[in-house]
């Protein structure tokens, strides 16, 4: 998203970021909602040789935002034994490892450091090499860029280990954590999946490390959001804004209407048990009278409401959807403009009850 910004009296073209926790139900795989958004840009370099800038103060570095975010979601709710925090690789920071170990909060992160371990007295990638393995399970991995959609079979392995500080870390001088290590060895494919993950669950056999890993597996959602919001469906990209605050404003708005197509979609998409889920749970009775009369031919709404399920179809037929493949799939670009050209006519009802009514006073 960008925005302009006025210093000096020169106008510059700003980026604004937006680093977003998503909250999703760990059994039932199901979205929950937007947890927090925290909006940042970067208004100047800093300056200073790498080592000056790694000896800044954590609070003063981008990589904050991480223990900041989770900071403002505690504060949110009444407490978070039963929330575990999964992160990508991004959040491989010591600083932020240890601000979890410290509280005794729940935590999953992808490794990317080729940290220095004290026990085993090695490095993590040798590590990587030498851990025997536990069991084996396959995973399907999904398309994108130019990556095709695969299956996966992976092997397994997992141990508790010590990490030392880094040189330049804050904390305490080591972190003891468990690393499960999911590989695959004598493949053919470039980039071969290998994830490292640093948790302090507990792991006493490898039903409990499938079931960890099964939770990073989720961390995806968050992808899957950002492609919503971003292009495939809201396509907050594409705002040029002129004032940061105003630019947050919609975006903050579309991300809430992402979260909810994404909710839409999990629970009707090729889903028969939706065709028991009144409509009227989601969506208002004018709302889904006017998208029966404007997808059923004329046809007058009945006396009960439909489904959800024929809510979610009606909705893409009207974003322009007509399942060419036959499989029953929604993209999300289909949804946003069936519910934006829906709102259009909710809107257009509302202002002509208005003048009608105006006109009988």
């Amino acid at each position: 998203m960008t925005f302009v910004a006025q210093k000096n009296g020169k106008t510059k073209t700003r980026t604004l970021y937006a680093h977003s926790t998503l909250v999703l139900d760990a059994h039932t795989e199901q979205t929950i909602g937007l947890a927090n958004q925290h909006y940042f840009y970067r208004d100047k370099a800093v300056k200073g040789t790498p080592t000056e800038q790694q000896n800044r103060p954590f609070e003063e570095k981008e990589t904050y935002r991480w223990k900041a975010c989770f900071e403002k979601i505690k504060a949110k709710v009444n407490g978070v034994s039963n929330v575990i925090d999964v992160c990508d690789r991004e959040a491989d920071i010591y600083e932020y490892l240890d601000y979890h170990i410290q509280h005794k909060h729940r935590f999953l992160v992808r490794a990317k450091e080729n940290r220095v371990l004290l026990e085993p007295n090695s490095k993590l990638k040798s590590l990587i090499e030498t851990s025997p393995q536990q069991c084996s399970y396959s995973v399907e991995i999904k398309q994108r860029g130019g990556r095709k959609a695969r299956k996966a079979h992976l092997m397994l392995s997992y141990e508790s280990v010590v990490i030392k500080k880094p040189q330049l870390g804050e904390g305490a001088a080591s972190l003891k954590v468990n690393v499960i290590i999911c590989k695959k060895k004598n493949t053919d494919v470039e980039d071969p999946l290998c994830w490292v993950l640093y948790t302090n669950e507990a792991i006493n056999n490898p039903e409990d490390a499938l079931k960890i890993v099964k939770y990073y597996e989720l961390r995806w959602r968050i992808e899957e959001f950002h492609k919503v919001w971003k292009s495939d469906g809201t396509d907050v990209e594409r705002l040029r804004l002129q004032r940061k605050n105003n630019i947050m404003r919609t975006a903050i708005i579309q991300a809430f209407i992402a979260v909810r197509l994404m909710q839409l979609q999990e629970i009707a998409q090729n889903n028969k048990q939706a065709t028991q889920i009144n409509c009227e749970e989601c969506t208002q009775k004018l709302t889904w009278q006017l998208l029966w009369m404007r997808t059923e031919k004329g046809a007058p709404p009945p006396a009960s409401p439909p489904s959800v399920y024929w809510f979610y179809y009606a909705l893409a037929r009207l974003g322009g959807w007509n399942d060419s493949k036959r499989n029953g799939r929604v993209g999300f670009k289909a949804l946003w403009l069936g519910w934006y050209r829906l709102m259009d006519m909710v809107e257009a009802t509302e202002l002509l009850k208005a003048l009608q009514q105006d006109a009988n006073l």
